[in-house]
């Protein structure tokens, strides 16, 4: 069950982040590379979108966050878009994209993006399910190497 993120949910999810960056071949670095974590009330909630947690069992299996990036064009950017590597394959992802596609939609955004790498072949897997189409490089993040973004029709 996909649930808007409480502050009490801050312990778990930093320890979801780690399992998940650890899987990916990365250190989860709460201070400085992903330190949006930790500030996700001013990042996301304040900035018109949100982030979710997604539970089975109460433990998290997946995350995503929506935050707005330009108000003057209504576009906001998907964030921490994770599941399990036990739970891939299941329709997770797409369940979570679905819904957080129709927030935005609610929200008043005409236009999604996101970064990604190339070895996330299951995520653009989603994306593209969903109609995002590659971008120049919109961002300062040095890692990603694939820009998405998806018009919303209202």
């Amino acid at each position: 069950m996909l649930q808007r993120y409480i502050r009490s949910d801050q312990d778990q999810l930093e320890e979801f982040m780690k399992v998940m960056y650890v899987s990916r071949g990365y250190v989860f670095d709460p201070e400085g590379l992903h330190s949006d974590i930790r500030s996700i009330e001013r990042l996301y909630f304040e900035t018109g979108g949100g982030f979710w947690l997604l539970k089975k069992e109460q433990s998290v299996i997946g995350t995503v966050g929506l935050k707005g990036i330009d108000s003057e064009y209504k576009i906001g950017e998907i964030k921490r878009f994770f599941i399990l590597p036990e739970y891939q394959d299941k329709g997770y992802g797409k369940s979570m994209m679905s819904q957080i596609i129709e927030f935005a939609r609610q929200a008043g955004l005409i236009k999604m993006r996101l970064d990604t790498e190339k070895h996330s072949y299951k995520a653009m897997s989603v994306f593209r399910s969903f109609g995002f189409y590659e971008i120049p490089k919109y961002n300062d993040n040095d890692i990603a190497e694939i820009f998405m973004e998806l018009s919303i029709v209202t």
